[in-house]
């Protein structure tokens, strides 16, 4: 599931405030299941894998990851590979693989948090909807009642949604491209490789930025996030 597909697709919108009931464990006859869904990746959550398999981001990309276009905006997304068995390529039989650097729509289940951006305001809007239609989940509805703050706190999820409000800055540029530079390959591709593959992206162009990677996985998305920009910039000025 990729980052502009209709809200519908999240579940039903809870308000804040609101609680939900929720569990999941081994013991559940469905535990894993909802692994076989399309797991779609932000630049923080490679940045934090990447660095728990201790790989760089063109290593890990080629080895656990598809990308995809979306055929609206143009825009790429990176998701987990399946399994033949199509489920995510780190379950294992007692669970994730990589359950500590997990990705952020992951730590969410059964939330997704959506940012939608006003344009009378100029401000972005945050809700959360709950996926009340997954039938085969026995977890929902089951076990404690979560509020949204402490379900998001137990799973870890401060440090992810401050990293991926500054992502959401490119796409949300990206999109007032004009049509023809959203779907020009050669743009798509400079948008991937300094967004997702940004270990290479620094290698090959560090001219375009510091000549070091930031060791910190936050300060090196934020300057991600400030050259990408920067070249979406440049890119309009020279095509219009």
């Amino acid at each position: 599931m990729t980052w502009q597909q209709n809200v519908e697709d999240f579940g039903e919108e809870i308000e804040p405030g609101s609680t939900f009931r929720f569990e999941c464990h081994q013991g559940l006859s469905c535990f894993g299941t909802c692994c076989a869904t399309d797991v779609t990746l932000t630049p923080y959550d490679i940045a934090c894998m990447r660095r728990h398999l201790d790989t760089d981001s063109h290593q890990f990309l080629s080895a656990y990851c598809v990308t995809c276009v979306d055929a609206l905006t143009g825009f790429p997304s990176v998701l987990l590979k399946h399994k033949e068995d199509s489920t995510c390529i780190f379950l294992k039989s007692h669970g994730c693989n990589i359950y500590q650097s997990r990705p952020s729509c992951c730590r969410n289940y059964p939330l997704a948090r959506v940012i939608e951006h006003d344009d009378k305001s100029g401000k972005r809007l945050t809700r959360y909807y709950l996926q009340r239609r997954a039938d085969y989940c026995e977890g929902l509805g089951t076990g404690p009642e979560w509020a949204i703050d402490a379900y998001c706190e137990q799973n870890g999820l401060g440090p992810y949604e401050k990293a991926n409000d500054i992502f959401l800055q490119i796409p949300f540029a990206f999109e007032r491209l004009p049509f023809s530079l959203k779907h020009d390959k050669e743009v798509q591709t400079m948008i991937y490789q300094a967004v997702f593959d940004f270990d290479n992206f620094f290698e090959k162009y560090a001219r375009f930025g510091p000549t070091t990677i930031p060791a910190d996985d936050y300060e090196m998305l934020a300057t991600v996030a400030s050259i990408t920009l920067n070249l979406i910039k440049r890119t309009a000025d020279l095509k219009s």
